[in-house]
């Protein structure tokens, strides 16, 4: 199985609904964090939320709190949009996060986290899973927290192997995940650095009995990865075809939901700082997408982007 991992800014419900409406492999699709800021919700994460935005089979949504009562406030509001299966980040490496003790600024302190589950599993109908990093600065703090995750029935625990101060360089710390597959009672899912079939092969060999697979940047980088994990064979025409589909659908949501034609311009233009990754020259396809200033140049721009792949 592969999830479509939460990537704050990017994956969004307009990347979302494409990637399904277009492309249809991922199992699972999960919402970035919400979170509380002035102890509300922003409009921003009531949109990505809403039943109509999120008509996948599956789809998860993932709360970011500091303690046991945020977490109640925003289970609250998601249950209130009908769903049942929530996620809970102790993964969020960025500083603006875990200073204020969310995310993986929480791994450090596993009464918190306890508290938490405590709270959920004592009053709760819903199904809830944790996606994690290894720690906040060592690995050694996932020892602590395994034996608190142990002490709930969990759906499933997401790991990405790093510890927060690492951000996303450096290398994925095998031994921590590892560590997590001897000693979790629970499922593990398998999170961080696939971005091409030998990769995500390399890791399957690593870790037997791992049958789940996050993917994120790998996606973003290249939408077919799952195509080609689940060996889903394409010709050229076919998978030229799809990401063409893939880029108009987008930009077609962008430009129903957004006010005017310059801010679907700069989404598609932060998708693309992804999606040129596609194409043989990934920084020259970039350029031409980064450097325009009007929407009408857009389409032309990209079938010439498009020419160099089938070409």
């Amino acid at each position: 199985m592969i999830y479509l991992a939460p990537l704050q800014g990017f994956t969004d419900y307009v990347y979302r609904a494409s990637y399904a409406e277009v492309f249809n492999t991922v199992d699972a699709y999960f919402i970035p964090y919400i979170s509380l800021k002035n102890n509300e919700i922003p409009n921003k994460y009531i949109r990505e939320i809403l039943p109509e935005n999120n008509a996948q089979s599956r789809v998860i949504p993932q709360i970011l709190a500091k303690d046991a009562a945020e977490f109640e406030l925003l289970e609250n509001v998601l249950t209130d949009h009908g769903y049942s299966e929530f996620n809970l980040n102790l993964g969020c490496p960025y500083p603006m996060v875990t200073n204020r003790g969310k995310g993986s600024g929480l791994l450090p302190f596993p009464d918190e986290i306890y508290k938490i589950l405590d709270h959920f599993f004592s009053q709760s109908k819903g199904t809830l899973s944790v996606k994690l990093r290894a720690g906040l600065k060592s690995a050694d703090e996932l020892k602590d927290v395994v034996k608190v995750l142990n002490q709930f029935p969990l759906k499933e625990v997401i790991l990405h192997a790093r510890v927060a101060d690492q951000l996303y360089s450096g290398e994925i710390d095998e031994n921590a995940f590892s560590y997590a597959i001897e000693n979790l009672k629970h499922k593990l899912v398998y999170n961080g650095d696939i971005f091409s079939k030998q990769d995500f092969l390399d890791k399957q060999n690593k870790f037997h009995g791992v049958d789940t697979w996050m993917l994120g940047r790998g996606i973003l980088m290249n939408p077919l990865l799952p195509h080609e994990i689940k060996g889903i064979e394409l010709s050229g025409k076919e998978r030229a075809d799809l990401l063409f589909s893939f880029q108009q659908t987008m930009l077609k949501r962008y430009l129903e939901i957004m006010d005017n034609e310059g801010n679907a311009l700069n989404k598609m233009r932060q998708f693309w700082s992804y999606f040129a990754y596609c194409f043989p020259n990934p920084k020259k396809a970039f350029k031409h997408i980064k450097k325009l200033k009007a929407l009408n140049k857009y389409n032309p721009t990209v079938k010439s982007i498009f020419n160099e792949l089938n070409g």
